[in-house]
């Protein structure tokens, strides 16, 4: 799960309501995003001042997994004789840390090698979603500056390019040539000038949150360890 947001140029009257941070203004794109890179969910058109944990908090998302009415999977046993675990989103620090939800542990010199493994598994897998959202600014030009539109008509473009994001993906799976959409070179990735980061959520962790984190930091140090994990967790590289 990621946010960014996209920054807006309307009138003086609806600026006022989505003013950034950091002066600019701005509607968020809240996303969730598959292993293929494609959009599953997304929130288009909250205001831009508000935190990544906000965003979600008061999005339709966010209530909605709130009361589990997404209906996702029970909790499985993902090992013999482990704990039962359940599905979760992997977003970063910006997020608050849920059941629901995993977010890595706040860097410190003081982390053990258990929760380093943690943070760069959990790194890893939010690769993907960095990833989705990268090639949506990268190769939609609109994103490359503010967008001279009113809001409503900013979300119109914003849910297009989503949509044609998702499509162009899905067809180009079918191709056995070279898939053009999914390879962004650094040129590209530095063009992307109309979106920007959102300000970190800062909050206490569930305890019954904390446990599952736990429960998958064994996981990933077990079974299904990979065998340069920990080289990198050590060098903090990720």
């Amino acid at each position: 799960m990621k946010t960014i947001c996209v920054s807006v140029t309307g009138s003086a009257k609806q600026r006022i309501n989505i003013l950034h941070y950091k002066g600019h203004h701005s509607i968020n794109l809240l996303g969730i995003s598959d292993a293929k890179y494609c959009f599953t969910i997304v929130d288009i058109g909250a205001e831009g001042r508000q935190s990544d944990g906000g965003v979600f908090r008061n999005s339709e998302i966010g209530k909605r997994f709130e009361v589990n009415s997404f209906k996702l999977p029970n909790p499985k046993q993902i090992e013999i004789d482990g704990p039962e675990l359940p599905y979760v989103l992997v977003a970063d620090k910006a997020f608050p840390l849920s059941m629901y939800m995993m977010r890595p542990h706040p860097r410190s010199g003081k982390l053990d090698i258990g929760k380093k493994i943690f943070n760069y598994r959990i790194s890893r897998a939010r690769r993907v979603v960095e990833n989705a959202f990268g090639m949506l600014v990268t190769r939609w030009r609109i994103y490359r500056r503010p967008i001279i539109a009113n809001v409503s008509n900013v979300r119109k473009i914003v849910q297009a390019t989503v949509a044609l994001h998702n499509f162009i993906i899905k067809n180009e799976e079918q191709l056995t040539g070279n898939k053009s959409y999914l390879h962004i070179t650094s040129e590209d990735a530095r063009t992307s000038h109309g979106v920007c980061n959102i300000p970190l959520c800062r909050g206490r962790n569930n305890n019954n949150a904390v446990a599952v984190r736990e429960a998958y930091s064994k996981y990933f140090q077990g079974t299904v360890a990979l065998p340069y994990q920990w080289v990198k967790a050590l060098q903090n590289d990720f």
